[in-house]
C-alpha cells in the first residue's frame, strides 16, 4: 500500500466490502499512518472534487438579483397588489421595504452555490474527517475490547480508516444538485462494521454493538446536553 495510488486501490477495495482490504490494513506495519494517508487523500479528493460541482452548480443557476427584480415585476402586475395600492397610497412604499426585507434573507439560504466554502473544503474536508475518525476510533476500540476483542488501537484506527472509503460516492457530487450523504453514511457503518469483526476476531452480533456503540453515547450525551441547557435556560427565565 505505497503511495496515493496504493491508498486509492485500498479504498476501492473497502468499498466493496473486500475483507481482505481490512485484513491488509491491519497488517502494515503503521497502520495509523496508512490510515492518516488514505483519509487525507480521499478528503482532498472529493474536497477538489467537490469545488468543481459547485462551479458547475453556481455556472447553471441564475444570478439572485435577476430572479429579485423578474419576480418583483410579476408581483406588482398581480390584482390584489393593484387592489391593495388602491386602498392605501403608502402600501407601494411599504411592500418595497418588507420585499427588500426578505431577500436579504432569502439569498443566504436559498443562494448561489458558495464557491470559496467550497475552497475552504479542500482543507476542512480532511481535517473533519480525522477528528471524526479520531474520536469514533477511539470509542469503537474501547466498545471492541469491552465486548471480547482482541485487536490492538493502532489496528482499529487503521482499519477503520477505510471506513472513510465511502466519502469517495461523494465524486457523484461534481453532478449538479445530486445529493448521497445518505448513502455515504449508511455504507460508513457498514464498513466500520466490517473493519471491527476483522480486527478483533468478533462474532457478527457483538460487531454491531461495538460499531453502534459510539453513535450510542453520542446520542445520549447529546440528550443530556440538551435537558441541561434547558434546565440552565429555565432556571435563568425563572430567576430573572
Amino acid at each position: 500500500m505505497d503511495g496515493i495510488g496504493g491508498s486509492l486501490r485500498l479504498a476501492w477495495s473497502a468499498l466493496s466490502f473486500k475483507e481482505e482490504a481490512y485484513e491488509e490494513m491491519r497488517g502494515v506495519a503503521n497502520p495509523v499512518v496508512k490510515g492518516l494517508v488514505l483519509i487525507v487523500v480521499v478528503g482532498v479528493v472529493i474536497a477538489l472534487l467537490n469545488l468543481v460541482g459547485t462551479g458547475l452548480e453556481w455556472a447553471s443557476t441564475p444570478r439572485m438579483s435577476d430572479i429579485k427584480v423578474a419576480v418583483y415585476r410579476h408581483m406588482v402586475r398581480m390584482p390584489w397588489y393593484k387592489e391593495a395600492l388602491s386602498q392605501d397610497s403608502d402600501f407601494a412604499d411599504i411592500f418595497k421595504r418588507g420585499y427588500d426585507m426578505g431577500w436579504q434573507i432569502f439569498p443566504r439560504v436559498f443562494g448561489a452555490p458558495d464557491i470559496g466554502g467550497a475552497a475552504v473544503g479542500i482543507i476542512g474536508t480532511p481535517l473533519g474527517l480525522i477528528v471524526r475518525w479520531l474520536i469514533y476510533g477511539l470509542l469503537a476500540h474501547l466498545a471492541a475490547r469491552l465486548l471480547g476483542g482482541s485487536g490492538e488501537l493502532d489496528e482499529t484506527l487503521g482499519t477503520l480508516a477505510l471506513a472513510v472509503a465511502p466519502q469517495m460516492l461523494n465524486v457523484l457530487t461534481i453532478l449538479p444538485f445530486l445529493e448521497v450523504s445518505g448513502l455515504v453514511r449508511i455504507w460508513a457503518v457498514l464498513c466500520s462494521y466490517l473493519a471491527l469483526k476483522t480486527t478483533h476476531a468478533l462474532s457478527w452480533g457483538r460487531a454491531v454493538w461495538a460499531t453502534l456503540l459510539p453513535y450510542i453515547l453520542a446520542l445520549v450525551l447529546m440528550l443530556l446536553t440538551s435537558c441541561l441547557g434547558s434546565l440552565v435556560l429555565a432556571a435563568a427565565v425563572k430567576g430573572g
